[in-house]
């Protein structure tokens, strides 16, 4: 099974300049669970203030794998 890192977006609430936050897998992940994964991810709100790193879903669909920020939003 051919694994790769999952970039997304991710929807905020709070703040008035962005809608969304780009997010990564800290692993690779099986390309057969990206749209599960994606499914999980689009009912994620995520609050403000947020930092690069910052962890957005811990251990999704019990893979081991976090999703993180890539980005910093402060407003």
């Amino acid at each position: 099974m051919e694994e790769e890192a999952l970039t997304t977006l991710v929807r905020i609430k709070g703040s008035d300049k962005y809608n969304v936050v780009s997010v990564k897998s800290t692993k690779p992940i099986d390309k057969g669970l990206w749209v599960e994964c994606s499914k999980v991810l689009s009912r994620i709100y995520v609050g403000i203030p947020i930092e690069i790193g910052d962890i957005i879903c811990k251990n999704i669909l019990n893979t081991g794998v976090d999703i993180v920020a890539t980005r910093n939003v402060d407003s």
